[in-house]
């Protein structure tokens, strides 16, 4: 599952922003309630299930696909996107947004159904966002691509 991307430590704190809240969140919350993690939302109009996990921490409602994901710079070890990208107006100006958010050499998930954005142009805004390491996994979840890139330190805008 995706939590197998993640490289948690105690209090790890992560973002997840996503059109549609779903078993994927109460995954998480029981992946870091070991560690003591928290973990934030950014809920993009959709359907959301009930937050109850005692991980969750903030959760930030966002108005429509024009605006940022909620979050302060340089507060997470990683972000996940989940069905968002492909619906944002301004997805490079999203993903800019998104790595100011990241800690240093911290990486940033993009799960999205199979078909909604095509890898190669995932890849590029990546790229153009100054993310390294991209990689695309197309069997982690049935239906369902992950592409995933990491802010590092000191590489174009990792300050």
């Amino acid at each position: 599952m995706i939590t197998s991307l993640l490289h948690p430590t105690p209090h790890t704190k992560i973002m997840v922003a996503t059109s549609h809240c779903d078993s994927l969140s109460e995954e998480l919350g029981d992946f870091f309630a070991p560690y003591e993690g928290v973990v934030d939302f950014s809920f993009f109009p959709g359907e959301h299930l009930p937050l109850i996990h005692p991980s969750f921490h903030k959760t930030f409602t966002i108005k429509d696909y024009r605006s940022p994901a909620g979050g302060v710079p340089r507060d997470y070890a990683a972000v996940i996107v989940q069905d968002v990208l492909h619906l944002h107006e301004s997805p490079q100006k999203f993903l800019e947004l998104i790595y100011r958010s990241l800690l240093n050499a911290c990486e940033i998930i993009i799960v999205q159904k199979n078909g909604s954005m095509g890898i190669a142009e995932i890849e590029s805004l990546l790229d153009e966002a100054e993310f390294r390491a991209i990689n695309a996994i197309t069997d982690l979840i049935d239906g369902y691509e992950v592409v995933i890139g990491k802010k590092m330190h000191m590489w174009g805008k990792g300050l």
